[in-house]
């Protein structure tokens, strides 16, 4: 199948080398970032959600009014808006940009985290309410009538959304790795999506969330967040990661830190991972996971376009269809990754699909 390429739109410019202050919000940054990953070839970039950041939702509408064809991941915590105004909220986004938008269900992390915004339930029972909540949310995009709903969560008389998505539904994605977080993934996600990982833990996990699924008759599609180091030698790459490891070592006391990523199962794998060793399998490099501990999805692929994307087409055999792809560099790296990287994986995978066609 095509493979999804997504980027990563924050609300400023910033990263581990150029860090800015997350208070500081950067209008015309936002609209630069967003040109950058449409002119370059992206699907979608993921707007993160938590508690202290800025509105995703509102930044969904101005990238659309930015872009031409660049796609949205919509960061969306279940519960803090109720399913029928999220609804009614995300069909509106897909009107504007027609087909462009996916929304991610998070549960977060921390119970410490989501009491700033007034949640008080356990990390469980979030899990049992976003199973709820993706419910109602096809529902609504789905019923030509209003209806009704009276079930553990959420409660109303005459649900509806008059405005529908363009397409049947919009596309969810969904991700954990704790038991609880697996059993939802399994029964609600078109698409499961998961932190930085090797192409032998994305086998362990893509097995693990298929075995799930099937009990629900589904069959979902597998996302990977994960970081590039390109250069157009295999020695230039390492060198630079040697250089992107002293300079954000130099810049750790401007980081935020992120106390929340401990008590995330998909964190500590993360943790687990960086232990094994600084370089892994082909051109997997853990030297920023090690370097910033469990708060830091840093699991990098390092070498040239042609390395990488063979790294890449690894995870593609392996069941993952869609990645997250950036770098260190807030600009360069988006240049970088669209202009050598990621016309060479779509064409490896047209490739593989072709010949997969054609063995059938």
């Amino acid at each position: 199948m095509p493979v999804e390429i997504n980027g990563l739109l924050n609300h400023n410019i910033s990263s581990e080398t150029h860090p800015l202050p997350f208070t500081q919000f950067d209008r015309d940054g936002v609209i630069r970032m967003a040109k950058l990953h449409d002119d370059w070839g992206y699907d979608k970039v993921l707007l993160a959600n938590a508690a202290v950041m800025p509105d995703n939702i509102s930044l969904a509408g101005f990238v659309a009014a930015a872009t031409e064809r660049l796609g949205v991941m919509l960061a969306h915590r279940p519960g803090f808006i109720p399913p029928t105004m999220a609804a009614r909220m995300l069909a509106t986004i897909d009107q504007l940009m027609p087909g462009r938008i996916g929304v991610h269900i998070i549960t977060a992390a921390s119970d410490e985290e989501v009491k700033a915004d007034g949640d008080y339930v356990s990390k469980v029972e979030r899990y049992d309410r976003a199973r709820e909540y993706i419910g109602i949310l096809r529902e609504m995009w789905s019923n030509p009538q209003p209806f009704n709903h009276d079930e553990k969560w959420f409660r109303f008389d005459g649900g509806f959304a008059a405005v529908k998505p363009t397409r049947s539904d919009i596309p969810i994605y969904f991700g954990g790795m704790s038991p609880a977080a697996l059993d939802v993934a399994g029964e609600c996600a078109d698409v499961f999506a998961t932190l930085s990982d090797t192409v032998e833990g994305m086998t362990e996990v893509v097995n693990k969330v298929r075995a799930n699924a099937k009990l629900h008759n589904r069959d979902p599609r597998f996302l990977m967040s994960i970081r590039i180091v390109i250069a157009d030698t295999e020695e230039a790459a390492w060198q630079r990661a040697d250089e992107l490891r002293d300079t954000i070592a130099g810049n750790l006391g401007d980081l935020d830190v992120n106390t929340a990523a401990a008590k995330a199962s998909g964190f500590r794998r993360t943790e687990e991972i960086a232990k094994r060793g600084d370089r892994l399998e082909k051109c997997f490099w853990n030297g920023i996971n090690q370097l910033r501990g469990g708060q830091s999805n840093s699991g990098a692929l390092v070498g040239t376009a042609e390395q990488l994307s063979d790294a890449l087409m690894d995870y593609y055999d392996a069941g993952v269809s869609a990645f997250i792809l950036r770098g260190f560099d807030p600009v360069d790296d988006v240049i970088a990754i669209g202009r050598d990287l990621i016309p060479l994986l779509r064409a490896k995978v047209a490739a593989r699909d072709e010949e997969n066609a054609i063995s059938v």
